[in-house]
């Protein structure tokens, strides 16, 4: 018989132990007041039965470890029976304390998340040696541990997934140049490795299920969950052109970049001075007399606004543009051709000395 005990089996062995010794005690007082002779004759065994529960006590200190066997969480146990069929292929003895026999053994196995990391060789397409570094995640299957034990054993990572990874890596890296294994094309590597290394672990669990005929055919004995590219060791010289042919790259697309910044500047430019010139070319022709004339008028209005000190320009010609500037209090600061005020010598003002001083 082989169970799982449970954490309050301590204290009911003690419980149990308490409870023998009062009962005894109560049954050694009821044989000496009923049974006298033989509460006599069991006091007369006392010392024999004395060595033989302190021999029996020293056996079971000795074989308690063997017996009661701790599964600890993240851990599953595999029994093997010696008289009862060999591995026990039922279900897995998970956590807690699993009483055993001792002629039998309880094997135990991690159920937990693992990670494994070895170094492969490989050869790529260009006839390179390299040396890669990969680290596998790995977990197994919980229910089927039993059937690992016995199919495998506990060296199952080394017997079923190292070798076929190792086989997927040389295999995968030969159709990649030393440059793509070892910069741009990992996480590419890195996926055909797993999709790889899956289904060939698969086949060989599928032919090694073959030997049970049992309903455990067509099911995963472990689960691959990821493989990383952890290290790529190339040849020193390789490894110096890559990294000077990344820098030449860099280079490159640095000038590149000027290029077409330079270019652009010079499509704006001609953009600009195609602008200037059909501006030129629209006003030699379009600008007359009259429209400069009204331009003149506004300019010298704007100005008259202003608060900044004025000097009056008095222009010449027929056409000219008088700016009358300063003309604080004044309702108007047209030029001349517009302001009939200032060109009619009847309507003027004669000017006083402080005005023509001023002018």
């Amino acid at each position: 018989m082989n169970i799982n005990i449970s954490g309050d089996f301590a204290l009911l062995v003690v419980g149990g132990l308490i409870l023998a010794l009062i009962l005894s005690n109560l049954l050694m007082r009821v044989l000496k007041r009923y049974k006298p002779k033989w509460h006599k004759r069991i006091l007369s065994w006392r010392f024999r039965a004395g060595v033989t529960l302190l021999i029996l006590l020293f056996i079971a200190v000795a074989l308690v470890k063997v017996i009661f066997i701790k599964v600890d969480s993240g851990q599953v146990g595999v029994l093997w029976k010696r008289l009862g069929g060999g591995t026990f292929v039922e279900h897995p003895f998970y956590e807690g304390t699993v009483l055993v026999y001792p002629w039998d053994t309880l094997t135990i196995y991690s159920s937990r998340f693992q990670t494994a990391t070895t170094e492969i060789h490989a050869i790529t397409s260009e006839g390179l040696r390299i040396k890669m570094e990969i680290t596998v995640r790995y977990r197994p299957v919980v229910e089927h541990i039993p059937y690992l034990h016995k199919l495998v054993g506990t060296d199952y990572l080394d017997e079923i997934v190292i070798p076929e990874v190792a086989s997927a890596v040389r295999m995968i890296v030969s159709d990649y140049t030393a440059e793509e294994v070892y910069a741009n094309q990992r996480l590419k590597i890195q996926d055909q490795l797993l999709s790889t290394v899956l289904r060939e672990v698969q086949l060989q669990e599928k032919s090694i299920l073959k030997q049970e005929k049992s309903e455990m055919q067509g099911h995963n004995l472990v689960n691959l969950d990821d493989m990383l590219i952890r290290q790529v060791d190339i040849p020193e010289g390789v490894h110096s052109a890559i990294v000077a042919k990344v820098n030449q790259m860099h280079l490159y697309q640095e000038y590149k970049m000027r290029l077409d910044v330079a270019e652009k500047e010079a499509e704006r430019k001609k953009v600009e001075a195609q602008g200037i010139a059909d501006f030129q070319e629209t006003v030699s022709g379009g600008i007359s007399e009259t429209y400069l004339r009204w331009r003149g008028i506004e300019a010298t209005i704007e100005l008259a606004k202003s608060n900044n000190a004025k000097v009056v320009v008095i222009g010449s010609g027929k056409d000219g543009l008088p700016l009358i500037l300063n003309t604080e209090g004044s309702t108007s600061a047209l030029p001349a051709s517009v302001n009939p005020n200032a060109t009619d010598p009847q309507s003027q003002e004669p000017q006083t000395p402080n005005a023509a001083k001023s002018k």
